[in-house]
């Protein structure tokens, strides 16, 4: 096992029996600090395919400054300090097994060198007028945070670990670049619009991304919901299929959660909620997949009289495009995880994880596996 991620394994467990080293500072209500650490560890297990068993482990520290000037205008730095790959380095699937953002992802971001283990560091202001909110946020940001979001399918520390139920491939906005989103509120409807110029890449070309998201948010006797739907448009800087000119990329999404509560919950007292995701992508850019669907259910329980645990299962279907090489990915996702304490803003988490993935290919032997994994968070 890497000595970084023993390393981080152990300030993990100082964290835990000694919040002071944490805790020692005074902040008033203008300066928060928040964190979390995140240890996971997954066995990759071959059914049908040319790879073998794999196991690894990673480890990451992630690590939020916001300061409010005012009840208007706040400032935030994200950084995330990571050790290890897990399986993302040997992984024969397409997708993703650990959607967190690991040793390699958080060096040279996006091509920019100068921003090692920076994520997210932006200024935002509010403005308020007639029981409606606008608000700006400029800076380095993270799009996948105000596009496609989702209250039970879109977290990889607490929720799903596999990057389709967190980020779909098909219609990821980029992360960590220079952006700014316009965001208008007035209940039942948030609209979104966002635009950021990035790479394709670590080593790809720079283009622009721009997408639209409108959301509603429905509140019923059976639980609330929110429905979204987006759209976006890249420039012309990616290209074709037969790599003889550049093609933009577009695409549009839906994305719901719902609270079911005319299902009664043998478990708990909490709803059970569900969700639904779909998109379709233009297929004449290079891309994996030019449209997917994926549902499934958040199940709280209570266990030895604590509340906060929850069952994830979801289920995905994606589609290639024609002279793609890959034909299909079918990928399953269940999880559950318990809460060890939760006290003071203190809090630590314990999931295990199976996920089952079959890549379809047209020509080649198919990939099909298993992976099993754990992953333990503490946050303040």
């Amino acid at each position: 096992m890497n000595k970084n991620f023993i390393f981080l394994l152990t300030l993990g467990i100082i964290l835990i029996y000694n919040p002071c080293v944490i805790f020692g500072l005074e902040v008033n209500k203008k300066i928060n600090f928040e964190g979390t650490f995140t240890a996971v560890y997954q066995w990759l297990n071959h059914s049908t395919g040319n790879f073998k068993n794999k196991n690894r482990g990673s480890g990451a520290v992630d690590l939020g400054f916001s300061v409010k000037f005012t009840e208007n205008n706040e400032f935030f730095v994200l950084g995330s300090f990571a050790s290890g790959n897990g399986l993302k380095d040997i992984s024969p699937f397409i997708l993703a097994p650990n959607a967190d953002d690991l040793e390699d992802d958080v060096k040279n971001i996006n091509g920019h060198k100068q921003q090692d283990n920076i994520l997210e560091l932006w200024y935002a202001h509010t403005i308020n007028f007639n029981n409606t909110a606008f608000k700006i946020t400029a800076g380095i940001i993270d799009a996948t945070v105000y596009i496609e979001d989702n209250r039970f399918a879109d977290d990889e520390i607490t929720q799903f670990m596999n990057d389709v139920f967190v980020d779909t491939p098909l219609t990821t906005p980029p992360s960590y670049d220079l952006g700014i989103v316009a965001e208008l509120s007035k209940e039942p409807f948030i609209i979104r619009l966002l635009g950021m110029t990035t790479k394709d890449g670590k080593d790809g070309p720079f283009y622009q991304y721009y997408a639209l998201q409108v959301s509603y948010i429905l509140k019923s006797k059976i639980g609330e919901g929110s429905y979204r739907i987006f759209g976006f448009v890249t420039s012309e800087d990616f290209y074709n299929w037969e790599n003889t000119k550049k093609k933009k990329r577009q695409g549009i999404g839906i994305s719901i959660d719902q609270d079911l509560g005319f299902i009664k919950n043998p478990f708990s007292e909490n709803v059970i909620g569900f969700f639904l995701k779909a998109g379709w992508q233009d297929e004449e850019a290079q891309v994996d997949y030019n449209n997917y669907v994926s549902l499934g259910f958040n199940i709280p329980f209570c266990f030895l009289g604590k509340k906060g645990n929850e069952i994830g299962i979801g289920y995905a279907y994606l589609n290639s495009p024609d002279e793609h090489e890959l034909s299909n990915t079918h990928a399953f996702e269940g999880y559950i995880k318990f809460v060890f304490f939760s006290y003071n803003g203190l809090n630590s988490d314990l999931t295990l994880d199976f996920q089952y993935l079959r890549d379809n290919y047209k020509k080649e032997k198919d990939n099909e596996g298993y992976i099993l994994g754990f992953r333990w968070n503490f946050s303040f």
